[in-house]
């Protein structure tokens, strides 16, 4: 039996193919495929990012823990360092006093007795070096050279008070032991005689002569 359609060409009912729906699935799924790839790429460049940035911080600490370590080494060597000079500057300008008393007592003539040996202190006028408060020399415009000062400079004193009679030869005890004293170079290399009086007395009856000597220490 043999059909006729007769509507018009622009009525009739179109047969569609699937092709269309088909290729249109297909690049939706290769664009999907494209994104996915990316994605994980991108992942994965991310991950490697990351674990690098945790290294560089892993690194940064440490160096953080040895740049602390230097610092505290340096705030020790710096305090050791200051702690030697000072031990080095007491040791080199300390009095061993037993070595000291020692040599006085040999050079004492037998009739001397002492009464006192006492540190005392005194104030001498000296002339020193002119510097400013940082403590640079302060240079005098006229004579191109530093500047000397005049002013009041402690000075330790070692006072020596007892009593002396004369020897069997008449001469004065006190007179021996000022020379001895003087011109043994060891003791006057750190005791210079500055001061002496004298004063004639009695002691449990008997005469004598009192004296007071006053080294300067050097």
């Amino acid at each position: 039996m043999i059909k006729i359609n007769l509507l018009p060409v622009d009525q009739r009912p179109v047969t569609r193919t699937a092709i269309p729906h088909v290729l249109s699935l297909l690049v939706l799924m290769a664009v999907l495929f494209f994104m996915s790839q990316t994605y994980l790429k991108l992942e994965v460049e991310l991950a490697g990012i990351n674990q690098r940035i945790a290294k560089q911080e892993e690194a940064k600490a440490q160096l953080d823990a040895t740049v602390t370590e230097h610092e505290e080494l340096q705030k020790q060597t710096a305090h050791l360092q200051l702690m030697v000079v000072t031990i080095q500057g007491i040791l080199k300008d300390r009095t061993i006093w037993s070595e000291h008393l020692h040599q006085l007592m040999a050079l004492t003539p037998d009739n001397i007795w002492y009464k006192r040996l006492r540190l005392t202190e005194r104030r001498f006028t000296e002339e020193v070096p002119e510097v400013d408060p940082q403590g640079a020399p302060v240079i005098d415009p006229r004579t191109k050279k530093q500047k000397i000062k005049r002013q009041q400079v402690p000075r330790s004193i070692l006072e020596v008070s007892g009593y002396a009679v004369d020897d069997e030869g008449g001469l004065s005890s006190t007179a021996t032991l000022a020379d001895n004293t003087t011109s043994d170079t060891t003791f006057s290399e750190k005791f210079q005689l500055f001061t002496s009086d004298f004063n004639d007395t009695e002691f449990d009856g008997y005469p004598v002569r009192e004296f007071i000597f006053e080294y300067v220490i050097s």
